[in-house]
Formats: C-alpha cells, structure tokens, sequence
C-alpha cells in the first residue's frame, strides 16, 4: 500500500508522518457523503419552490392574456422530457455501477493489510455512496440539458410534410428539418449518457483495486463489463456515421451550399461503409468479453480509426484537389444548379416576376402629370432627423421620449398618404431627482401617451414636420380615442395600474390631468399570497406592504413588444421593427415574425443564422390591453403548419384580423432585405453564369453623414410601370457588383408579391452615388452648402431614394440644417434629380417646376435663411411671435422679391452667352 509523506518544505526538512488510509474515518466521510445528498435534497426543494413560483406567476400572465395553453404544453413537455431522461440515465447507470459493485466483492480483506476488516468495508460504503451522488448529480444535470430541447420534440412529433424530397437521398423535406435534429440529439446524447457511465465504473474500479493493495489491472469481470460499455459506444459512433451522411446537405465545404460532386462520390460511400466498420469494431470489442486477447480490440478500433482517417479526412481532400479543382465546372455544375433551385425556393425568390424597365432619364411635364399621386407621396423626411424634431416640439415634458419613427400609409381626406409616426413613450426614470419615489415610479408614472405622425411630403415652416396627428391630447386627421400607451417599446420592470393612487395621464395648461386604468392588462393582486409572490419576483416588499394597492389593483410586467412576443412564441423570429397602427381609435402594434430553419436542404445560410425564411405570423399587440394576437400570413409554409398543430389555440387565420388592421399590413423589412441581399447572387438560374459570377449585383451605396453607407430598403407611395393607381410599396435598387451605375429595382406590394424590373444591358443609367456626386459638382449647391455651414449650422443630407416615375427614375434627397447647439434639425432644401438635371429648392412643387424647366434649377443662396440666426444659437423659433397672416404676407413679399432678382440674373447671363457668342 502506498504511503503518502509531507515535509516541512520542499527542499527538505523532518519527515512528518506519513498519510495512510488506515487513517481515514471511514464512516465519518460516509456520514458525509449522506448529508451532502440531503443537502442536494433540501436544495431541489428550494429550487422546486422558486420553480413554483414562477411557473404560478407564468401561469397568471399567460392566463390574462387567454395564452394559458403554451405554458401548458411547453411545461408539461420539458417535465414528460425529464422525467425520462432521469429513468432513462438511471435505468442505465444504475445497474452498471451496482454489477461494478458486485464484481469487487471477490477483492476480500486479508490479514496483514493496512486497512483493518472493518476499515476496508467502510471505504467500500463510502465509495457506493459517492457512486450514488454521481449518478444523481448526472441524472439531473443530463435531464435539465435533454428537456430543454422540448421544441425540437414537439416539431418531431407533429411536423408537416414539405410534400418536395431532396435531390439526393429522395427523402421530404420534413425529415431534415424536423426529424434529423432530433434523431443526432439522442445520438449525441446517449452517447454522452454512455462515456459518463463507463467514467463512473472505471473510478468505481480503480479506487476499488486501490482498497485492496493491488495494481489496477484491465482484467476479469471489470474488463468484460468496460467492453460491453465500450462496444455500445461504437454503436452510436455507427448511428453517427450514418446520419452524418444526411448533414452533407448542409455541407459549407464545396462550391456551394450543400452535397458536392467529392461529398457525393467519396464523403457519402465513405460514411456508409465506415457505419458498418464502426457496427463491426462494436461487435469485435463484444467478442474480446469471450475470445479474450487484446489483439481483436486493437484489430478492430485500429480499422475504424483508419478508415476515418482515410474516408473523411485523406482521401476527400486529395479528390477534390486533383479531381475537382482541376475542372470544377464541369464537376460541379449540376450541384449548383441544385443549390440555385433550393435556395430560391427556401427564401421566396421562386415566385418573383421579373419584367422590363426602359428607365428613361427624362423626366418630362407630362409624366409629372401622370404620377402626381406619387408626387405628392415623394418621401422627405428621414427617420433620424424627424426623430430629433419629434423630440424637440413633441415631447413637452422631460419624462416622455420618442424612441423610434415608423412608415405606414392612411387615408387622408380620401387619399393615401404616407406617414412617419412614433409613440410617445414614459421614461419615468428621467423624473428629477426629488421625484424618483417608488409611488411615482410605479403607482402613478404608469404609460406614456399617444403618438406624432407626418406626412412624409410635407413640410411646415421653418422647416418642420407638418402634422396629421400631435400634442396633448392628440388632436389631427387621424381619430385617436384611447391614447394611453401602457404597452409599447420602452423597457420597464412593471406598474401597478387600478390602486388607490391617480394614474398621471397627461399634462395641461391647467396643471397635470390623472386617470384610471380602466383595462384589462396586467394580473390582477386580489390576494395577500399573489402580492407575497410578486414582491418575491421582483424583490420589491413595497408590492406587499403597500397601502395604496387594493384587491382590484393590476401589475403590468412584461411591458415591452419584444418581451411579450418572445416570452409567448420564442420559436417564431421577430422582425427588428414592430410598427406603430393607429386605426379604429386605438394603437396598437403590428410585429412581423417569421419560420426559418437552418435544416433546408441545398440552400445557402443567411449569415451562418437560417436558410430558410418565410413571413408566416403577424402578430398585434394592443397597446392598453397588452393584448397580443397571432395571425397566420403563410399558410402553406410546413413550419408554422406545425407550430399550429402544437398549439392550436394561440394561431387565428388572416381573415379573422379585424379590417381596421388589415388595411396596414405591409410587407416585412427584415425579410425583403433578406430576399434582395440573397438576389443579388441568386438572380443568376444559369449554373455557368452564377459560377463565374458574370452578372454579380450590389446594393447602391449612398453617403450619408459624410459616410459611405448602404441604401437601405424603403416605403413609398408610387405607382408601378403599367398599373392603374397609386400603392404601397417596399423598394430596393440594384448596381453591378463594384460599379456605381443602376441595373435594376425591386419592389415588394403589401399583399406579398415581389416584382423585379432590369433594365436595359446597354443604357447606362445613374445609381446614388453619381447623383450624389452629381450633386456636389453643382456649382451654386456647393457655394449654398458652404454659405450655411459657415453660419453655425450643420448640413445633413438625408437618403436618396430612387422613385419609379412612369418609365422613368425620379432621385430625391432632402436637405436638413442642424444647429451646433440643438439636436434639431429642420428641413431646408429638396433636392430632385434626372439623367439631365439637378435642382434644389425649399418647396416640393418649386423642384418639381424646376425639374421640368420651369423655374430655375437652384433656388439662389440666401446668406440669412429663414430662422437661420435662431438656428446658429440653437433657440427654436417662436412661431406665434408673429401673426400668420402677417408672417406670410412677408415671406411671400420676399419669395416675389428673390424670383425677380433671379429672373434678372438668368436675363444677364443670357446677355453674356450672346455677347461671347
């Protein structure tokens, strides 16, 4: 037996006395094992406990919501998924360790061994008990990691088909992506369960041999019982190699996207032999527990580790160095061509109807005429500086915050017109310091209300956003009758709503006007236990002691669009923009959510993240209630099919979305960029063409802030080439891969279609960046943005944006001046271009009259513009210090006096030309 010495330091000294086992208190440590396991008890109770407490709170908020039914299935699934993996673990280490036990029970006491009889009985005890705690600690920490994956068994269980098969093994679409995940988990799994237990048994009979005084020896019973662990092993490695076969389809190795000419005729045969090698090798490990000698385990590991060598790793790389490389195209061609086909159909761009556009650069009277319905909806207003404007003349107090500006289009006076909107969000945090009192915080700064919104054309003066809907209380042309936003885009931890405190509505001239709550969101605290739970949750006792909170009083959590979608679907993915709907006298939110899956075979990943996308759910938050409704947009996408299927009742269809709503449906952002970042490769269906990248797109890049930046996809109002009347639309123009010129457009209708318009091979026709550039050359715009920026103001130029005008393109970019002092931008000039001209003036219709050479292209620079001295102190102007009438009678006094100084200096120029002439 070996004994264990310490020193008094290391380079030497007295030896102390030296560590022996006979030393060790046995039934001490055994002792201590056992409180260690009723510790592990009284700590899953506790656990047990804080795990009832949220699921009862989950339960109220779901239930007040009518989504009780998704807590219920996805609960009962993870504790069904638990309960099994524990029997399934203990089942297996359970019967393993005790066969280790009895297999040690040969390895007897004999006299004149350091450990006495009893000494060696206990250390036996002691190690069963510790065997125990493992398979415990195992059991649970194996189950938490196997019923965490209680969607993918749901998706298995009742997964749709695709009714479409993969081009190589012939199986429907549904296997890879509901059935493939969860057949490599279990693999993965088990075979993680199995490297556990043999860990185990291998301790369990090394420290066993250590009690005895012999050397730990690979022999007897405990070699046929490793052996047998052993080969099972081998078994699921088989299972791997199998179902590795499938993952190919997903490979990232060849040319493209999924199986490659070297996947299919080496990778594949290669893991379908080494399947039965890896099943032979298990076997062989089987027949050592019979035949004896090592040279039968080491024959049949040995043929497995080479073969993997040489099938997965060698000999691929040497065929697709000599073989494929060397002729690529004509190796791969009928693979790409695969990968084109799914990869269109997994993002949607299958269905895409592509015509013509003779994009004339001209853009003429009577086409102005014929579109005047998309003239009038030219966008001008940019989503930052409008958002700045919003939070300089629409707040009114420091505790409200416009967070984010949206698009949407409404009937205005009988006509569509598009607008920006944004709710007026509470930011209670922002009350001063001597108000930052938990009454206030969570009793009576309780929602924020109602929302701005402009039109997107319009421009008022000074140079700010005109109105459709503003102030407090909201007055305008859209009707607004509960605009308390107790549900919105700002994060915060919870209110209670109903209590004996006044609820803050807004603020009045006449002083502050307060509110009940008279909805029904939040759960209601009708009972000491549930008021006990909460102040649990949030660790705030004030939800208990408090006075001011009654037995009809609501808690209001989960505030924020984000948090209620991904609490109630986490398995849908939500677009990055929930927009704001005003529509029946209430608000509300609309957030796109889509299916994707990383599991369609063939197609090529979106950013490592999906390969497959579909806008299958548009789900409603009302903005009082809290309310949160799902509709179905997709219906023949398998993967929502399923989710519905699951759970039956939190899906409604689309025509059950009320028609107040429906008439602000829009196509999603998130996907479109997807679809046109995608095209930009994927337009090309010829597999020679895709592989010499022949006719490569790129997104037009613009500047922007005096950066280079990405254009975007934008809403317009315009009507599409050939169609009778104006129409929403998502927009996103195309240059050549490196080049600056356009090539093409897409253009997304509301109701999902998604029409691509090429134009001509041989017109050159101007992308953003030569306009802009265009633009910048110009002479008297130039001197007009050095003039301004001298004065103490900023010039900001907003988005261009390409409009589809008739046959031809219309480019439009707005022009703001931002004092040094204030984030408050105001919009200054419109700036319209052709393939002709390019004219800047402070009016739309001014533009559009110089556009088509009617006035002149640049309206002349003014050294003080309007405001311009308020703008270099950063003080807003005070509209009502001068009587409108008044106001604008001298603004047109000076607008007649400039157009007459110019007519003057065209006539004088005129005069020069014919005298050098």
């Amino acid at each position: 037996m070996t004994n264990f010495y310490t020193t008094g330091d290391m380079g030497g000294g007295t030896p102390q006395r030296p560590f022996r086992l006979e030393d060790i208190n046995f039934p001490r440590l055994t002792r201590f094992v056992r409180l260690i396991l009723l510790g592990l008890v009284v700590l899953g109770v506790l656990m047990g406990l804080n795990w009832a407490r949220g699921f009862y709170t989950d339960w109220l908020w779901f239930s007040s919501l009518g989504h009780e039914q998704v807590l219920f299935v996805r609960i009962t699934t993870q504790i069904w998924l638990y309960l099994i993996a524990v029997l399934v673990f203990v089942a297996l280490a359970a019967p393993n360790l005790y066969a280790a036990y009895r297999n040690t029970a040969d390895y007897q006491w004999r006299q004149g061994k350091e450990l006495s009889r009893e000494g060696y009985k206990s250390a036996r005890r002691l190690i069963l008990w510790v065997g125990i705690l493992a398979i415990v600690l195992g059991a649970i920490l194996l189950a938490v990691y196997f019923s965490a994956h209680w969607e993918a068994f749901l998706r298995f269980f009742n997964g749709a088909s695709f009714n479409e098969a993969d081009p190589v093994f012939k199986r429907d679409l549904s296997f890879y992506v509901f059935g493939l995940p969860v057949l490599n988990f279990l693999r993965s799994w088990l075979l993680g369960v199995f490297v556990v237990i043999i860990l185990f048994v291998a301790a369990f009979y090394y420290l066993t041999a250590n009690l005895k005084g012999e050397a730990f020896s690979f022999e007897g019973s405990m070699k046929t019982h490793l052996l047998i662990l052993g080969s099972f092993i081998f078994f699921l490695i088989a299972a791997g190699h199998w179902l590795g076969r499938y993952d190919l389809l997903f490979s990232k190795t060849g040319t493209v996207f999924g199986v490659g000419y070297t996947d299919d005729n080496i990778i594949i045969p290669a893991r379908t032999i080494l399947t039965f090698i890896a099943i032979g090798a298990g076997g062989t490990l089987l027949a050592a527990t019979r035949f004896g000698g090592y040279r039968l385990i080491a024959a049949g590991i040995g043929v497995w580790l080479a073969l993997s060598i040489l099938g997965i790793a060698a000999l691929p790389g040497i065929v697709q160095r000599l073989q494929v490389e060397p002729s690529e195209l004509a190796r791969e061609r009928e693979y790409i061509a695969k990968n084109i086909e799914f990869t269109r159909k997994a993002y949607g761009l299958a269905d895409i109807a592509a015509k013509s556009h003779p994009a004339r650069g001209e853009v003429r009277s009577e086409t102005i005429d014929e579109n005047q319905g998309t003239i009038q909806n030219l966008r001008f207003w940019d989503e930052g500086p409008l958002l700045q404007s919003y939070n300089q003349i629409q707040f009114f107090r420091l505790y409200y915050d416009f967070l984010s500006v949206q698009t949407d289009r409404y009937m205005i006076d009988g006509d569509l017109r598009q607008v920006m909107l944004s709710t007026r969000e509470l930011s209670s945090e922002k009350l001063p310091p001597e108000a930052q009192r938990w009454v206030n915080r969570y009793l009576q700064f309780t929602h924020g209300y109602g929302v701005a919104m402009s039109p997107v054309t319009e421009v008022a003066q000074g140079g700010r956003p005109n109105f459709f809907l503003r102030d407090l209380p909201p007055t305008g042309k859209v009707k607004l009758e509960r605009p308390e936003i107790y549900y919105g885009l700002k994060s915060l931890p919870f209110a209670i709503v109903n209590s004996d405190m006044e609820e803050f509505n807004y603020p009045a001239q006449e002083g502050p006007v307060y509110t009940h709550y008279q909805g029904k969101g939040g759960v209601e605290l009708s009972s000491f236990f549930r008021r006990l739970l909460y102040a649990w949750q949030f660790r705030d006792l004030n939800i208990l002691i408090s006075g001011e909170i009654n037995e009809e009083s609501r808690i209001q959590y989960k505030r924020t669009v984000a948090e209620r979608f991904t609490k109630i679907s986490p398995f849908l993915k939500r677009d990055g923009e929930a927009y704001t709907v005003v529509a029946d006298g209430r608000q509300f939110f609309i957030q796109d959510a889509y299916t994707t899956t990383a599991r369609y075979p063939y197609s090529t990943a979106w950013q490592g993240q999906f390969n497959y996308m579909r806008n299958s759910v548009k789900a409603v938050v009302d903005m009082y209630n809290g309310n949160v409704d799902y509709y179905v947009y997709d219906e023949s996408c398998p993967i929502i099919q399923t989710y519905r299927e699951i759970f039956p009742g939190l899906f409604k269809s689309a025509d059950q979305m009320p028609d107040f709503l429906q008439d602000h449906v829009r196509y999603p952002m998130d996907l479109f960029s997807v679809q046109t970042r995608m095209l930009l490769q994927y337009h090309m269906t010829d597999p020679v063409v895709f592989y010499n990248k022949e006719d490569q797109w790129s997104v037009p890049q613009h500047a922007a802030s005096g950066q280079s930046e990405t254009l975007r996809p934008y809403y317009i109002v315009a009507r599409l080439p050939g169609e009778k009347k104006e129409e929403f639309l998502l927009i996103q123009p195309f240059t050549p891969d490196k080049r600056h010129n356009l090539v093409g457009w897409m253009a997304a209708r509301m109701d999902g279609e998604k029409i691509l318009y090429e134009f001509p091979a041989g017109r050159h026709v101007d992308g953003p960046r030569q306009v802009e550039a265009r633009i910048d050359n110009d002479a008297v715009i130039s001197e007009q943005f050095t003039l301004w920026g001298q004065v103490g103001s900023e010039v900001m130029r907003g988005d261009i944006l390409v409009i589809p005008l008739g046959q031809s393109l219309l480019y439009a970019e707005p022009v703001f001046l931002k004092p040094e002092a204030l984030e408050f931008p105001e919009l200054r000039r419109i700036i319209l271009a052709d393939s002709r001209r390019v004219v800047m003036h402070a009016s739309l219709e001014d533009s559009v009259d110089a556009l088509v050479g009617k006035k002149a292209t640049v309206a002349p620079p003014v050294k003080e513009d309007a405001n311009l001295k308020e703008y270099k102190a950063g003080i807003k102007p005070d509209d009502e210090a001068i009587p409108a009438e008044r106001l604008k009678s001298v603004r047109k006094g000076l607008q007649d006096a400039i157009d007459r100084l110019q007519e003057v200096a065209d006539q004088l120029n005129r005069m020069e030309q014919a005298r050098e002439k």
